[in-house]
């Protein structure tokens, strides 16, 4: 015999289900399909006045515009949350969404990296994050441990893990991620961190070093060379005007940004690529800022 929980459960279910169907439902006809008491019902209705219902004579259904607008407001929200609105950069209306059977956005050849290989990462991964959990794992080959995980990210494509770990924010693609663990360990997100994650590239963050090769000017040349401006910086070659061609080994990239830019145009970025498109970006961005004024 099923008990007083379950029997409510079951009606309750019955009810939304055909509520969300849109269906209008009448407090006499639920009556004799329950084999209850009307002011069962009627208290049923009112374990879900949290539901736009409309009353009307005995008959309880949905507001649908008002589901429908809840609906929109929903998916506006988890588009822009996660960074979407440059895909769909319009305001979402579900009523534009179910005027036909034809859906009407399509996204084709996106180029986006193929997840399939680590959906159960992605769930623990995720799962870490909104319970704020540390983790370890082994990332090329090297153990990580008491990482801080703060959010999954797709940058141009490749999906990462942006962490703190030894009091620095990285990124780590989540391919290269293995022998992955949970810890009871706690730790509190802070506001900073988010806001660099979002304002920073994935590529600027990894924890792997980079190799950047720059040509320096002569007359500036001793001062690459003497101070401590990049760090692990290699002669490679001097040129026949005097300048150097010379390399630094870096942890982040983003970090030498601000030393090159000073020195600019004194110093050419010769590689890596990325490196050298960023500084162009900025100096064409400070060029039109000053013609603004």
């Amino acid at each position: 015999m099923k008990s007083k929980n379950e029997k409510l459960a079951k009606r309750l279910g019955t009810i939304l289900a055909r509520l969300n169907a849109g269906e209008h439902l009448y407090l006499k006809d639920l009556e004799a399909e329950f084999n209850v008491h009307e002011r069962t019902i009627w208290r049923d209705f009112e374990r879900l006045s949290y539901l736009p219902l409309i009353r009307e004579d005995g008959c309880y259904f949905l507001d649908m515009s008002s589901v429908r607008q809840q609906s929109s407001n929903n998916m506006n929200k988890l588009i822009q949350n996660t960074g979407l609105e440059s895909f769909i950069p319009i305001k979402l209306n579900m009523n534009n969404w179910e005027t036909n059977d034809m859906p009407t956005f399509l996204f084709k050849n996106v180029r986006i990296e193929d997840v399939s290989s680590f959906t159960d990462l992605f769930d623990v991964l995720a799962s870490a994050i909104s319970s704020q959990r540390q983790i370890s794992f082994t990332y090329k080959g090297k153990l990580l441990e008491q990482v801080q995980p703060y959010r999954l990210v797709n940058d141009r494509g490749i999906w990462y893990l942006a962490a703190v770990y030894h009091s620095n924010l990285h990124s780590f693609r989540i391919a290269y991620i293995s022998q992955f663990q949970l810890s009871d360990d706690k730790y509190k997100q802070q506001a900073n961190i988010q806001d660099e994650i979002i304002r920073q590239g994935m590529q600027w963050l990894s924890i792997d070093k980079s190799d950047v090769l720059i040509q320096v000017d002569a007359h500036v040349a001793s001062r690459f060379l003497d101070g401590d401006l990049l760090p692990n910086i290699q002669v490679l070659k001097e040129m026949d005007d005097g300048s150097l061609l010379i390399s630094s080994q870096v942890t982040r990239l983003h970090d030498v940004i601000p030393i090159l830019k000073a020195w600019m145009p004194h110093v050419e970025v010769l590689s890596p690529v990325s490196l050298k498109h960023e500084l162009i970006r900025d100096l064409y961005a400070s060029l039109e800022r000053v013609k603004m004024m």
